[in-house]
């Protein structure tokens, strides 16, 4: 019997919910008295596409959990992705109507050119990422 299950994008509503359920676990994992998570990094956790799922997100915070030595999980702590995708921002290139070029260019530029990656920053599809390459005709000698 199979069983579909949303991804986490889809499942917004349960973030807060995961959240405090990894970070109870994570605390008696670690041996840690971590409370909560800032407001920025609430904001990329709503925000980022969460390719990886459920999964993805434990491996954030864990990765995090690590670094911290508070009782706050801060931007700093998290791995290296997430950062990335609050300094790009938007959640979507769609919220970035004329600046679309500049935002794509950015990601690939931050992504070192890894379009899945610049995809994932952007939280679209690498196949959008192409689409939107080809038609704004950007390429790697642009720099």
């Amino acid at each position: 019997m199979e069983i579909k299950l949303p991804s986490l994008r889809e499942r917004r509503e349960d973030m807060p919910l995961l959240i405090n359920h990894f970070l109870n676990k994570l605390n008696k994992k670690l041996n840690k008295n971590i409370k909560n998570i800032s407001a920025d990094v609430n904001e990329i956790f709503m925000n980022y596409s969460w390719q990886g799922n459920i999964r993805e997100l434990e491996h954030a915070l864990e990765h995090a959990f690590i670094l911290c030595q508070q009782d706050v999980i801060t931007v700093e702590h998290l791995p290296s992705e997430l950062k990335d995708f609050i300094e790009i921002k938007p959640a979507s290139i769609k919220e970035s109507g004329d600046n679309e070029y500049d935002t794509i260019f950015k990601a690939l530029e931050k992504s070192a050119w890894n379009k899945a990656k610049a995809a994932r920053l952007l939280g679209i599809s690498r196949r959008t990422i192409y689409r939107k390459m080809m038609e704004y005709k950007i390429e790697k000698k642009d720099l």
